[in-house]
């Protein structure tokens, strides 16, 4: 698969000190004198910023600022296989076996979150997944049936860079923070200006999650009604390791007008690093129960009512290996001790959740009215328990910067182990109230019949969800322009709670139109209008939203659309038996494709990463952006362009000590159209036996599909597209069936 990424990067003369090409001067960070003839001698540069500076491939195209563009290959295998045994033991006994088994290896030569535009620097993305079920079937009488289930289900999934066996730390003269082997790479360094270089800072990481399920559904049929009622017990654990900032980050932030000029010199902004041995043993269990009534009150009307209870354990470290804050004696307490329970919460064990339903038919109509309303909870039960693992000691974050001209921070010892200034370590802590998250769903609809093959539809739907996991520092003062803007516990640095505080709206009018196979053709068309809101759209920064409050004081500032509302999506999918050869049917020539197009959805503007102009310092939570700028005006232009996708000067740098007064969620993105289709031909060459061509195009007329622009007031880039999704892929393929 091919992807084009325009980046940012300079000439091979700037790469080696010289900037007499370009108007602004370069100064010596030290003296705060400017260079003669703009050219940084060669005794003045940094050999381990020269290094990372040759890393950047050289121009490939004369387009200032998006001077080189890069199509590396998206690799992906993806292989499965299903076994399954059906053994009949007599009259009223029914015997099931199913395996399930697939494995994918994925290589994406771009991350979405690490903000690297040149190639090298992907992730390789493996997962294997089995599934196994045994079930019995026992038919009491002929209107009650019992089914029993024994399952086991598994999922080993990783991330890993694609430096890991590559130590370019080492290659380019920066130190090699981690022992363990797995961590090797390339620091991500971040210049502005330019793309960043380095390996995503969150990998490697990998998880293997086991599953082990006893179910049992009991029906029962009674006149006009039909009873279900059910017990699902499962025991969950996982056993990972996510090697966070594990190779750190180094920011040159252009503090004297050429970020470039000051990596060759080897004096940085701000770099961070986490020294961690923290690996994860969750386990967690949970019982759901439910019980349910479909009663056919009248031959056109039918009513469904229905209870479901669930239970989900906090998860726990199967040796409680984990700290986190206690507020009450405001520091680190091991799980398990002090009043903190081994999961950081108390149980949540009152999650009901009823559901109702009603169909009717008037008359002898072909219209039928359908509504529905049901509380569904969350049953992502590991995560808070990730959480447990990144307090001290397990896991230590430290952040480093430069202490004046007599003390700056150097390329050649970027995460010093020894600093004066003593940063407090970030905590963590979970709300001992925290609930399970749920949401409250409701729609309406009204079907009608077109003849005998087609249907069309309008409904109404929305959703409600409430509790919904967030995440805040406890510990932020109020802005202030006085240094040092001490925390209110200054033994901390963030102190960073999740809690379930968060809450999301849902709205949408939908319209279906189908039609099942008739002369040849089968077609879907389905149409929605909706808005979505929320005051964080995950608990993990996102592309485009940091989903973490800007002022955590306030979290109701932070609500506004959600990162993945779609005002408009149009769908449409067909498949066709084409009229060729001698005959439709015995020509074998099908095409089947599927059209989706729809509108941008939302993000954010924030100040460069890593800056701190509100003086409330930051949260590792937040990923090093939280702040965000004035907005001035409506940002929103008309003329839209990928060099040009919203008015920039409508935002103004905040005072500092202030926040801004940028909402979350005030732009949208580029629209998203594709067209995929595919041609197939059947071949009938024996009595069972069928042999299948296939020709499938992705986004069939090679549309640009833009990414979200450079999102970072004070960026040179700030606006700019710089990047699109995947061009048109066209890939073969055979099937023999038998």
């Amino acid at each position: 698969m091919l992807g084009g990424r325009p980046a940012i990067r300079r000439s091979a003369a700037e790469r080696a000190g010289d900037f007499s090409g370009i108007p602004n001067v370069i100064y010596n960070p030290l003296s705060n004198a400017p260079f003669p003839g703009n050219v940084i001698p060669k005794n003045r540069q940094s050999p381990v910023g020269v290094a990372i500076a040759a890393l950047y491939p050289l121009p490939n195209r004369a387009v200032p600022g998006q001077d080189f563009v890069s199509s590396p290959a998206q690799r992906d295998r993806d292989d499965h296989f299903d076994l399954r045994l059906d053994h009949h033991l007599r009259a009223s006994d029914e015997l099931s076996f199913r395996y399930s088994f697939g494995d994918r290896a994925l290589f994406e030569p771009f991350s979405a979150s690490s903000g690297v535009v040149v190639p090298g620097y992907g992730n390789d993305v493996p997962r294997r997944a089995q599934n196994a079920v045994v079930s019995h079937t026992h038919t009491f009488t002929p209107n009650l049936l019992n089914e029993l289930r024994l399952g086991f289900n598994r999922i080993s999934a990783g991330v890993f860079q694609q430096n890991i066996d590559n130590n370019l730390n080492k290659q380019v003269g920066l130190p090699t923070i981690s022992s363990n082997t797995r961590d090797a790479g390339l620091t991500q360094i971040q210049i502005l200006g330019f793309s960043t270089l380095g390996d995503e800072p969150h990998n490697p990481q990998h998880s293997a999650t086991s599953i082990y399920q006893l179910s049992e559904n009991v029906t029962w049929s009674r006149g006009k009604h039909i009873f279900k009622a059910g017990l699902d017990l499962r025991h969950l654990q996982q056993n990972a390791f996510r090697d966070e900032e594990s190779r750190g980050f180094i920011d040159f932030l252009g503090v004297t007008g050429n970020a470039l000029a000051e990596m060759l010199q080897g004096l940085p902004s701000l770099s961070g690093v986490a020294r961690l041995d923290n690996p994860e043993h969750l386990r967690t269990h949970s019982e759901y129960a439910f019980a349910q009534d479909t009663w056919r009150v009248r031959p056109n009307l039918t009513l469904t009512l229905g209870l479901r209870y669930e239970y989900n354990q906090p998860p726990v470290d199967a040796a409680d290996r984990a700290n986190l804050y206690n507020p009450v004696t405001q520091s680190l307490a091991q799980v398990g001790t002090g009043g903190i329970p081994r999961g950081g919460s108390e149980p949540d064990r009152n999650n009901l959740a009823p559901r109702v339903g009603v169909a009717w038919r008037p008359g002898r109509s072909h219209t039928v009215v359908r509504a529905g309303y049901g509380v569904y909870y969350d049953q992502s039960s590991l995560a808070t328990g990730e959480g447990l693992y990144f307090n001290a000691p397990y896991f230590n974050f430290n952040l480093f910067f430069p202490l004046g001209a007599q003390l700056p921070l150097s390329l050649s010892d970027p995460f010093p182990a020894f600093f004066p200034v003593a940063i407090p370590s970030s905590a963590l802590a979970v709300q001992r109230d925290l609930r399970t998250a749920y949401t409250q769903q409701w729609n309406f609809n009204v079907q009608q019949e077109l003849g005998r093959n087609r249907v069309i539809e309008l409904a109404y739907a929305g959703s409600k969800g409430t509790k919904l996991l967030g995440a805040r520092d406890l510990n932020q003062p109020n802005p202030s322009p006085q240094t040092p803007n001490l925390r209110p516990q200054p033994q901390f640095a963030d102190i960073n709670i999740l809690e379930s505080r968060g809450d999301s709206s849902y709205q949408s009018l939908q319209a279906r139109f189908q039609q099942s196979f008739q002369h040849g053709l089968a077609a879907l068309a389905s149409y929605t209008w909706s808005k979505s809101i929320d005051d964080a759209s995950s608990f993990f920064a996102s592309s485009g939203d940091a989903n973490f409050p800007q002022d955590s004081r306030n979290t109701r500032a932070e609500r506004a659309l959600s990162n993945f509302d779609l005002r408009h999506r149009l769908s449409l999918s067909y498949a066709y038996d084409l009229p060729l050869g001698k005959g439709r049917l015995r020509g074998g020539w099908q095409t089947f494709g599927i059209w989706t197009f729809q509108t941008g959805r939302p993000f954010s503007v924030y100040l460069l990463p890593n800056t701190d102009n509100s003086n409330t310092g930051q949260s590792i939570l937040g990923f090093g952006g939280n702040d965000r700028p004035n907005v001035l005006r409506s940002p929103v232009i008309s003329n839209q362009s990928p060099d040009r996708w919203f008015d920039t000067r409508a935002f103004a740098m905040p005072a500092f000590g202030t926040f801004g007064n940028a909402g979350r969620n005030i732009l949208s993105g580029p629209a998203y159209q594709s067209i995929n289709a595919s041609l197939v031909k059947n071949t009938h060459i024996a009595e069972r036996a069928d042999l299948q061509f296939r020709v499938e195009a992705f986004n069939l007329m090679n549309r640009a599909n833009f990414d979200l622009p450079d999102i970072y007031f004070g960026s040179p880039t700030f606006g700019v597209i710089q990047s699109a999704q995947n061009p048109r892929r066209i890939q073969f393929g055979a099937k023999f069936l038998w």
